[in-house]
C-alpha cells in the first residue's frame, strides 16, 4: 500500500520541479528596482517618442503662426520696350521701367488669417496636453494592473509555501497511522493545484510588468518592485457634477478648440472672397519722337482683383462643412465623456467592495496562514 502511495505521489511530482523553474527563470514577485505610480508616470512623459512627436506640432503650430503674420514681401518688375527695333541705340530707343509692387492686406485678409494661425495653436496645445493625459492613464491603469498581478502572485507564492508545511505535516501523520492515505493524497493534490496556480500568476505578473514598462515607453524590461500600497486611500470619492466634469476634461476642451478653428477658417475663407489690393510705384524713360535723348518719369498705381468667376465658393463651402463636422465631433465626445464618467463611476464602486470585502480579506487570511504555517511547523518537530 506504501508502494501505490509513492507511485501517485511521484506522478505528481513531475510538476514541481516545472513549476520551481519557471520561478527560476521567470520574474520573480519582488525584485530590487522600485517604481511607484509618479515615478512611473514621469518616466512615461519623458521617454514616450509618441509624446515627443506630439509636442512638435505645437512647434509646427507657432511656426504657422509666425508666418502668418508677415507681411507679403513687394514684386520688383524691371522691363525694357522696342529692343528689336531697327536701329537700335540703347540710349535713344529703348524705354526702361522700373516697377514695385506691394500687395496690401488692408481688407481684413491678414487680421483673420492670423486668427486661424492662433486657433490652430490652441488646438495643437489642447491636443498636446490630451495626448499627456492619455499617456498619464494608460500608465496608470497599467500600474494598478501590474500591481495588483504582483499582490496576486504574493499572496499565492506564500499561501503555496505555508500549504507546503501542512502537506508535510500530513505526511508526518500518515507515518504514524494518524490519517488515511486518501486523506494524504487530498492535501497533496489540492498543493499542487496551489503550485499550478502561483506559476501561472508569475507568468501573469511577468506580462503585466512588461506592459506596464511598453506604456512607459522604455526600450528595456527590467525587473521591478511595485511600491503603490493598494489600500493607500481609504476614503471613498465623491462623484462630482457632469458639468463640471465636461468643463475639466482635456478632450473637451480640445474638440472646443478644433471648433473654434474652423469658426475661424470659416470667416477666413468668406473675407478671402474679398479683391486683392496692391499699390504700384516705379521710375519709368520714355524715348520721345525726334527727341535728342529720352524723358525720365514716376509711374505710380493700383492694382484690384475683380471677383467674378472666383468667389472663393469652395473653399467657403468645405470650411462651412467642417465647421459642421467639428461641432456634431464636440457633440459625439462629450457623449462619450458623459458614458465614460459613468462608466468609471460605476466600476470604481465596484472595485472598492472588490477591494475591500474580498482582497483585504485575502490578506489577512495570509497572515493567519502563515501564524498556523508556523504552529504546524513547531508541531511537527514536536
Amino acid at each position: 500500500m506504501k508502494t501505490s502511495v509513492t507511485g501517485f505521489g511521484d506522478g505528481f511530482s513531475i510538476l514541481p520541479p516545472l513549476l520551481i523553474l519557471v520561478f527560476t527563470m521567470s520574474a520573480p514577485c519582488r525584485a530590487q528596482s522600485t517604481l511607484s505610480l509618479q515615478e512611473a508616470v514621469n518616466k512615461a512623459l519623458a521617454s514616450r517618442a509618441s509624446l515627443k512627436a506630439e509636442a512638435e506640432q505645437v512647434f509646427i503650430a507657432q511656426g504657422l503662426e509666425k508666418q502668418a503674420k508677415l507681411i507679403a514681401n513687394p514684386v520688383l518688375e524691371i522691363q525694357d520696350e522696342n529692343v528689336l527695333r531697327p536701329p537700335r541705340t540703347y540710349p535713344t530707343d529703348v524705354d526702361s521701367s522700373a516697377v514695385f509692387t506691394q500687395p496690401l492686406d488692408v481688407l481684413g485678409k491678414r487680421k483673420q488669417r492670423i486668427t486661424v494661425a492662433d486657433k490652430g495653436v490652441s488646438l495643437a496645445q489642447e491636443k498636446y496636453e490630451l495626448a499627456k493625459r492619455q499617456v498619464t492613464q494608460n500608465v496608470s491603469l497599467s500600474y494598478w494592473g501590474a500591481r495588483g498581478a504582483q499582490e496576486k502572485c504574493d499572496l499565492l507564492k506564500a499561501t503555496g509555501e505555508n500549504f507546503q508545511k501542512i502537506v508535510d505535516y500530513q505526511a508526518a501523520q500518515l507515518s504514524v497511522g494518524a490519517i488515511s492515505e486518501q486523506d494524504l493524497l487530498r492535501v497533496r493534490l489540492e498543493g499542487e493545484r496551489l503550485k499550478i496556480a502561483a506559476g501561472l500568476a508569475v507568468i501573469e505578473a511577468t506580462r503585466a510588468r512588461v506592459q506596464l514598462l511598453k506604456e512607459m515607453g522604455q526600450s528595456d524590461f527590467p525587473e521591478v518592485l511595485l511600491t503603490e500600497p493598494l489600500d493607500a486611500n481609504n476614503a471613498a470619492i465623491e462623484p462630482t457634477e457632469i458639468g463640471q466634469v465636461l468643463a475639466q476634461r482635456i478632450e473637451v476642451k480640445a474638440a472646443h478648440a478644433a471648433v473654434e478653428e474652423a469658426r475661424a477658417n470659416m470667416r477666413f475663407q468668406d473675407v478671402s472672397a474679398r479683391p486683392d489690393l496692391s499699390i504700384l510705384y516705379g521710375f519709368k524713360r520714355v524715348q520721345i519722337v525726334d527727341a535728342p535723348a529720352g524723358v525720365s518719369t514716376a509711374a505710380a498705381g493700383v492694382q484690384i482683383t475683380i471677383p467674378i468667376t472666383d468667389r472663393n465658393q469652395g473653399n467657403r463651402a468645405a470650411a462651412n462643412a467642417e465647421g459642421r463636422r467639428q461641432q456634431q465631433l464636440l457633440a459625439a465626445t462629450e457623449a462619450e465623456v458623459r458614458a465614460d464618467y459613468f462608466s468609471a463611476l460605476q466600476e470604481y464602486q465596484l472595485r472598492r467592495i472588490e477591494v475591500f470585502e474580498t482582497l483585504q480579506p485575502l490578506r489577512e487570511h495570509r497572515s493567519e496562514e502563515r501564524r498556523v504555517g508556523k504552529g504546524v511547523d513547531l508541531g511537527g518537530r514536536r
